[in-house]
């Protein structure tokens, strides 16, 4: 299992996560901050995922990218989660929306920026992303929308394994697939991008 699915001795239990999700939603006071405090660690590893697909010196940093998504979600009175699995999978999609609205900004100013590459082979199961340029995070996140349109799951496997890092294992886990099933998925979607962004099948 990956840091993702905080399956690692020192990772907090997912029935603790999902009471205290419920506490916070309930408004039972403290209950954000103890969650936080709790998911802290597994947070910074997820938005280290972010950060690496990003080149070196561009974009926000780890924690930055931490407080706000918590931020965001937590404090603004509302924490409508099913459970672990769907709180972090939000919170990979918040931490992907802040590092290409950061890209999208410092891209403003700049002339040019057609369509860019992006090597959706060289990603391994259960690795981050290879670093891209706000060029090629910009043209895969307006292809990634395209496909979410069309094909919303083929869109998830991309999300969850491109940027949020879990394995075929643990997607067709949660989306109550085989992981033959997770794995075609994910083919059927790079074929797809690619097509999109000018890379071919």
């Amino acid at each position: 299992m990956s840091d993702f699915d905080g399956s690692s001795g020192s990772a907090p239990a997912a029935g603790e996560v999902t009471r205290l999700l419920v506490a916070a939603r309930g408004g039972e006071a403290g209950a954000a901050e103890q969650l936080f405090d709790l998911v802290y660690d597994d947070l910074r590893q997820l938005a280290a995922r972010h950060v690496r697909s990003q080149r070196a010196g561009q974009g926000p940093s780890t924690t930055s990218l931490v407080h706000e998504v918590f931020l965001r979600l937590a404090h603004r009175g509302d924490l409508p989660f099913n459970d672990r699995t769907h709180f972090f999978a939000v919170c990979s999609r918040a931490m992907r929306q802040l590092v290409i609205d950061d890209a999208r900004s410092r891209r403003a100013g700049k002339r040019g920026g057609g369509q860019a590459a992006v090597d959706l082979e060289a990603v391994a199961v259960a690795a981050p992303g290879p670093a891209m340029a706000h060029e090629e995070l910009l043209a895969l996140d307006t292809a990634l929308g395209e496909l979410e349109r069309e094909a919303p799951r083929l869109a998830q496997v991309v999300e969850w394994h491109f940027f949020g890092g879990l394995t075929f294992g643990e997607i067709a886990a949660a989306l109550d697939v085989s992981e033959r099933t997770a794995l075609r998925d994910w083919r059927a979607a790079r074929a797809l991008l690619h097509a999109r962004l000018g890379g071919g099948a």
